[in-house]
Order: C-alpha cells, then sequence, then structure tokens
C-alpha cells in the first residue's frame, strides 16, 4: 500500500465521494483512481443520489463551520494554524507582529536617538528603526514563508501570489528593509 492509498483510506465515505464526484478537478488521475478503489472496498462504486447528497451536505457543514473559526482578518485562528503546522498564516502573523515591534521601537526609542543623532530629523530615525527592526527580525516569518512555498508547485504558488517563496508585499517591505539595513549599518563599517 502507497502513502498516498494509506492516507486516503483514513478518510471517511463522506469525504471520498465529495472528492471523486464534487471535487475531482482539484485532484490528479492517480489520487482519484485510488479513492474510487477505496470506496469500491467500501462498495460505494455506484452511490446512490441520497447518498450524494448526504456527502454533500456534509461538505456543505465543514464549510460553514471553517468560516466560523475565522478570525478578525478573515482566516484561521492562529491556534488552529498552529495544530495544521499553516505557516503561511502563522508567517503573515508573525511579519505584522515584527512590523508591530518596529513601531513600537521607533516610538519609544525617538528622544533617545535624536540626542544620539542630531543631525538627523526625528521623522528620519523613526522610519529608520522600523525598516532596521524589520531587516533583522523579519527573517522569522520569511522562514515560514519558504517553508510553506516549499509545499506547494509553481502553479501553486503563482495562484497563492507568491513571489520568491513570499506575499509580494513581505518581500517588497522586506527588501527595502534589508536595502536600508546594508545602507546605514554594514557599508560604513567596510
Amino acid at each position: 500500500m502507497n502513502e498516498l492509498e494509506e492516507k486516503y483510506s483514513k478518510l471517511s465515505d463522506n469525504e471520498l465521494l465529495i472528492m471523486v464526484y464534487f471535487e475531482s478537478s482539484d485532484y490528479t488521475e492517480e489520487a482519484i483512481k485510488i479513492a474510487k478503489s477505496i470506496l469500491d472496498k467500501k462498495g460505494l462504486s455506484q452511490p446512490t443520489d441520497e447518498i450524494l447528497q448526504h456527502a454533500k451536505n456534509h461538505q456543505t457543514r465543514i464549510k460553514k463551520s471553517e468560516e466560523t473559526s475565522r478570525d478578525i482578518f478573515g482566516e484561521k485562528k492562529l491556534k488552529q494554524a498552529v495544530q495544521k503546522r499553516d505557516y503561511y498564516f502563522i508567517g503573515k502573523w508573525l511579519f505584522w507582529i515584527v512590523v508591530g515591534s518596529g513601531i513600537y521601537s521607533a516610538l519609544t526609542g525617538i528622544k533617545e536617538a535624536t540626542y544620539i543623532h542630531p543631525l538627523w530629523s526625528p521623522w528620519m530615525l523613526f522610519f529608520l528603526e522600523i525598516f532596521l527592526t524589520i531587516a533583522i527580525f523579519g527573517i522569522i516569518p520569511i522562514v515560514f514563508f519558504i517553508a510553506y512555498s516549499l509545499r506547494l508547485s509553481s502553479g501553486q504558488r503563482k495562484e497563492k501570489g507568491l513571489f520568491l517563496f513570499m506575499p509580494k508585499y513581505v518581500l517588497f517591505v522586506y527588501g527595502i528593509s534589508l536595502l536600508l539595513f546594508v545602507v546605514f549599518l554594514i557599508l560604513p563599517r567596510l
């Protein structure tokens, strides 16, 4: 028994019926073939309309329960994401936490920075602090985005809007942050 057969044999009858009769375009031919053979073994090779309707109702109930388990951003709750190892969702949360901590750091440290660098205006130091915090701690969500993206095919990455293994806005903000980090901290020391 191969890995796919073992995985599908653990699915419920309803899940197999949904897979074969309602969502077959989402799966490969091999996966559908394996699911059909498992249904055959269970005596469901020719399901009645009543059985198919029951499976469809089951699918609707599952979708409704998933919708109610969303947080304020319209995404799955963080605890569920950690349990399911949804690295994309975790990466998004971590990225916004890093941005928030950069803003907090800039707000709390702006008075000290104006004494250290009296030639720079406070607003320049404010934004520099934010971008440098993102450059340093932003690697943490980047690792989660890469771990998530490596599981996907290139077509799935395009469909999700990922560029270089991460969302475009993350790449843009993190790229600018790294550039500023190199220009203001690394190059002056060389």
